[in-house]
């Protein structure tokens, strides 16, 4: 996929809001296993804040590796280029405003224990459907699909709900029995058998 930013955001000077529309073009074209150009031709200048709204939020759901290999900065002028290196080395400061956001009137570890299950599941969903079931315990093809398609934005925004995303898959009497008899291994492969009673 090639998309000129000139075009897309009808700008010479994309503002941050452009780099958030940009990112979830990117988001699509990774979805459909794409490879993304974005073409910087005639674009008269660049904002840090549209570097870090299109850049930052793909680097931390897909990461740097996945990102050389599948996105493509072409005729990015001399201006341009310190413009995003500069928005590149306020990484710290952008992080530490996105957490703050969107931790802001959430139990701290309800949050940390939703983000790192739905990257997980979304990780899970997008590789593998076998182990989407047997893992995760989801049996259902529209849930995987929906997990599988989660931006970063989607898995934060639903992280500090402030209630687990996630229910146990065994019954209370696997619980009190766990310490009085010890499950074969097997047992306790929940995947395999869906639930322990």
């Amino acid at each position: 996929m090639h998309i000129a930013v000139i075009t897309a955001t009808d700008s010479q000077i994309p503002q941050p809001v452009h780099g958030k529309n940009l990112a979830r073009l990117a988001r699509e074209c990774f979805a459909n296993q794409q490879i993304l150009t974005i073409d910087f031709k005639d674009v008269k200048t660049i904002t840090q804040g549209f570097c870090q709204e299109l850049f930052f939020p793909l680097i931390t759901e897909f990461g740097a590796d996945f990102l050389k290999s599948k996105l493509m900065v072409i005729n990015l002028n001399d201006a341009n280029e310190k413009l995003m290196q500069s928005a590149f080395k306020n990484l710290d400061a952008y992080f530490d405003k996105l957490s703050a956001v969107n931790r802001q009137g959430c139990d701290e570890e309800i949050f940390a224990m939703n983000q790192t299950w739905l990257i997980k599941a979304r990780e899970i969903a997008r590789e593998n459907p076998v182990l989407t079931e047997l893992v995760l315990g989801i049996t259902d093809d529209a849930m995987r699909t929906a997990l599988g398609h989660l931006s970063l934005e989607d898995i934060q925004f639903i992280a500090h709900s402030n209630w687990l995303c996630f229910t146990p898959r065994f019954s209370s009497q696997f619980l009190m029995n766990i310490n009085k008899e010890q499950p074969p291994i097997v047992e306790a492969m929940l995947g395999l058998t869906g639930s322990i009673y």
